[in-house]
C-alpha cells in the first residue's frame, strides 16, 4: 500500500512539475484562439497526458533494472557465487517494492519473480529459516507448480518429514495436482508415517492405487496395518488385505481382516472376483473361527440412495440466480469499503510517524474523547445512583437443556487428539453438529468424532447416508449417545 501511494505521488509531483512547464508554454499561443475561460481544458488534457507517459517511463525503468539484476543473478548462480546471487535477487525485489513499478504491473509480473527466486533456494544446499518461509509462502499461493512442489517435498522429506504447520499447505498441493505421481506418493507417505484415515488422507490414499497399477509393497502393507488398526471390513479394505497377503503370507492378521470382509460384504457381481480370493485364503478354516477372527470389525455401510432427478430450472432458479449475483454484489461492496479502510488507516499511521505536530494534534484528539468519555460515566454513574425506586430484578439462570435422543453417528477415530480436534472444526465450520469424545480399545486411547444425535438407528442411518452421498465424510456408523 505505501510503494503504491509513493508511486502515485512521484507520478503526481512529476506531472505538476512537467505539466505545468508545457502549459505555460502552450497557453500563450493558443489563449487568443479558445479564450480565457477554456483554457483549463488543455490544461486538465496535457496533465493527464504527463501523468500517464510519467507511469509508463517509470515502469519502463523499474523493469528494466530488474531484468537486469535477474540476469546478474542468474550469471551469479551458475558460477557458484550463491551469495552475490541472493544480493542481486534482494535487490530486484526492493526494486520491485519500491515506487517506480504501479501495483497492475506488479500484479502481472510478480509470479514470474516469486518462481524464479523459489527456484533459486530450492537449488541452496545451505537453507535459513528465511529462505524456507519463501518457498512456503510460495506455495501456498502456487500450489501447482508442479516442478518447486516436488524439489520441496523431497527436500522435507529428506529433513525428516512434515511439521505440523505443514499439513494445510500439503493438502493444498495435493488437491490441486491430483494426477502428480511423485507428489501423490510423498503425500502418502507422510499420512501413512502420521496414522491419518481422515478425508484428504483417504483420497491420496486412492489416487495411488489409481496412478500405478501395482502399488509399492511397503506402502500396501502399511496400509493394510493401518485398515487393521482402524478394524475396517469393506471392499476397498479386502482389495488392501489381499494385495498385501500376497506379498507376504505370513502375515497372519490379514486373515482376520478378510474374514471380517467375507463376513459384512454383501455378493455382489461387482466383488465377485474379491470375494473368490478371499475364499481361497480361507479355505480349511472352521465357520466358528471365521466369527471369532471377524469380531470388533466394523461393518460397511449400506450404499447410498441414487440421487433424485433435476429439476428443470425455471423462474425460481432464475429468482435464485439474481439473489446469488445482488449478494454478491453486497460482498464485493463490503469488501472494498474495508480495504479503502485499511488504506486510510495505514496512511494515518504514516502520517503520524513523519510528522511530529500531526502527533500532537492526534494525542489532544484523544485526551478530549478521553475527558468526554469519563464525563459521561461519571453522569450515568450518579444518575443511576440516584434512581431508588426500580424494584431489582431477579436474575434467573436457563435451565440447559436435556438431550434424551439415545443415538449418534461416529465418522472417524484417532490415535492422536490433534486429528480429532482439526477434523470436528472442519465439520463444524460446514454448520455439523460435530463433537469427539475419549474412548479405550485394545489398550489404545482413541478419540472419536461423532455428529449430532438421533431418537432412533433409521434416522441416524439415513443422517449419515446424506452426509456420505455428498462426500462430507468417509463412513460412519450408528453409536450410543453419551453427553460430551
Amino acid at each position: 500500500m505505501t510503494q503504491t501511494l509513493r508511486h502515485f505521488a512521484a507520478r503526481i509531483w512529476v506531472s505538476v512539475l512537467v505539466g505545468g512547464l508545457i502549459s505555460l508554454w502552450i497557453l500563450p499561443h493558443i489563449q487568443s484562439r479558445i479564450g480565457l475561460q477554456w483554457a483549463l481544458f488543455p490544461v486538465a488534457i496535457i496533465l493527464m497526458l504527463v501523468f500517464w507517459g510519467v507511469g509508463w517511463i517509470l515502469n519502463r525503468w523499474g523493469m528494466s533494472a530488474l531484468k537486469r539484476l535477474v540476469r546478474e543473478a542468474g550469471v551469479y548462480e551458475r558460477n557458484g557465487m550463491y551469495p552475490e546471487a541472493e544480493n542481486a535477487f534482494r535487490s530486484a525485489v526492493a526494486i520491485f517494492d519500491s515506487f517506480l513499478i504501479s501495483q497492475f504491473v506488479k500484479q502481472k509480473k510478480s509470479a514470474s519473480l516469486a518462481a524464479r527466486m523459489a527456484r533459486f533456494y530450492l537449488a541452496r544446499a545451505d537453507k535459513n529459516s528465511e529462505s524456507e518461509a519463501f518457498l512456503v509462502s510460495y506455495l501456498h499461493a502456487h500450489p501447482g507448480d508442479e516442478e518447486v512442489a516436488e524439489n520441496w517435498l523431497t527436500q522435507i522429506e529428506s529433513r525428516g518429514g512434515l511439521k505440523e504447520e505443514h499439513q494445510e499447505l500439503v493438502y493444498r498441493i495435493g488437491s490441486s495436482q491430483p494426477k502428480n505421481k511423485i507428489i501423490q506418493v510423498a503425500l502418502a507417505r507422510f499420512y501413512l508415517l502420521l496414522e491419518r484415515t481422515d478425508f484428504p488422507a483417504l483420497q491420496t490414499y486412492r489416487r495411488i492405487f489409481e496412478l500405478e497399477d501395482q502399488a509399492a509393497p511397503e506402502f500396501v502393507n502399511g496400509l493394510s496395518q493401518l485398515f487393521l488398526t482402524e478394524r475396517r471390513a469393506d471392499e476397498w479394505a479386502l482389495k488392501i488385505y489381499l494385495q498385501a497377503i500376497e506379498q507376504d503370507e505370513g502375515q497372519t492378521g490379514l486373515l482376520s481382516g478378510i474374514a471380517a470382509c467375507v463376513r459384512w460384504m454383501p455378493d455382489t457381481a461387482r466383488n465377485q472376483d474379491l470375494l473368490q480370493k478371499a475364499y481361497q485364503y480361507l479355505e480349511g478354516i472352521d465357520q466358528l473361527d471365521l466369527k471369532k477372527m471377524s469380531s470388533g470389525f466394523k461393518p460397511p455401510a449400506p450404499s447410498p440412495a441414487p440421487p433424485k432427478p433435476r429439476r428443470k430450472k425455471g423462474i425460481g432458479t432464475s429468482l435464485n440466480n439474481l439473489i446469488d449475483a445482488a449478494l454478491k454484489g453486497l460482498i464485493q461492496s463490503i469488501f472494498s469499503a474495508v480495504r479503502w479502510i485499511i488504506r486510510w488507516v495505514t496512511s494515518f499511521v504514516d502520517l503520524l510517524k513523519h510528522y511530529r505536530k500531526a502527533r500532537r494534534v492526534f494525542a489532544g484528539i484523544l485526551l478530549a474523547a478521553l475527558t468526554a468519555c469519563v464525563a459521561v460515566l461519571l453522569i450515568n454513574t450518579v444518575s443511576h445512583l440516584v434512581k431508588t425506586d426500580k424494584a431489582i430484578k431477579k436474575k434467573t439462570e436457563p435451565v440447559a437443556s436435556v438431550v434424551t435422543d439415545p443415538f449418534t453417528i461416529q465418522v472417524a477415530a484417532y490415535l492422536k487428539p490433534e486429528h480429532a480436534h482439526r477434523f470436528v472444526a472442519q465439520l463444524k465450520k460446514q454448520g455439523l453438529d460435530a463433537y469427539w469424545t475419549e474412548a479405550f480399545s485394545a489398550e489404545k486411547k482413541w478419540y472419536q468424532v461423532r455428529v449430532s444425535h438421533f431418537p432412533d438407528k433409521k434416522s441416524a442411518r439415513e443422517y449419515g447416508e446424506s452426509l456420505k452421498s455428498k462426500g462430507i465424510i468417509e463412513d460412519f456408523y450408528v453409536a450410543n449417545y453419551r453427553r460430551p
